[in-house]
């Protein structure tokens, strides 16, 4: 479901969006799932610390496109790509985090962003663990209090 009450979006599909980033700069952001890459469960156990935590579960990489309309230019370190979700089954799954997660050819560093301007866009990833036979899969954005959109994949 959309903020708007419509229904889910399509792959690529943008919604946009305002959001005040930790800085205090509240650019409008385009915002788009472009896809959802599904691992093995070889890769998951890979991703963690535990292999017992990964137990039944495959990672999967949500890219989410984020395209800086207007405001403010964005000094450094944009958290708008922190609040994207995986989702199976209508369940959230578990983020992956640190080092270990890795970082996909073509996804950005939210870290290593410096100077985003109106018309400059990233792509973002997030790494989640969600169950090896989970038969939908979902993007979700929502920043805190929000209202959120979701991508069908």
């Amino acid at each position: 479901m959309r903020s708007d009450g419509e229904p889910p979006l399509q792959p690529g599909q943008a919604a946009t969006r305002a959001f005040k980033e930790d800085t205090g700069v509240e650019p409008t952001y385009r915002i788009a799932a472009q896809k959802v890459d599904i691992g093995t469960a070889a890769e998951a156990k890979a991703l963690v610390s535990n292999p017992a935590d990964a137990e039944g579960k495959v990672p999967a990489v949500a890219y989410v496109k984020y395209t800086h309309l207007r405001g403010a230019t964005m000094k450094e370190y944009p958290r708008v790509g922190d609040y994207a979700e995986v989702y199976a089954d209508g369940r959230r799954g578990a983020k992956v985090t640190g080092g270990d997660a890795g970082r996909p050819k073509g996804c950005a560093d939210s870290d290593e962003i410096k100077n985003w301007r109106s018309g400059q866009s990233h792509l973002l990833c997030n790494t989640f663990l969600i169950p090896s036979r989970a038969r939908s899969v979902e993007v979700m954005w929502t920043e805190i209090g929000g209202e959120p959109f979701v991508w069908k994949f």
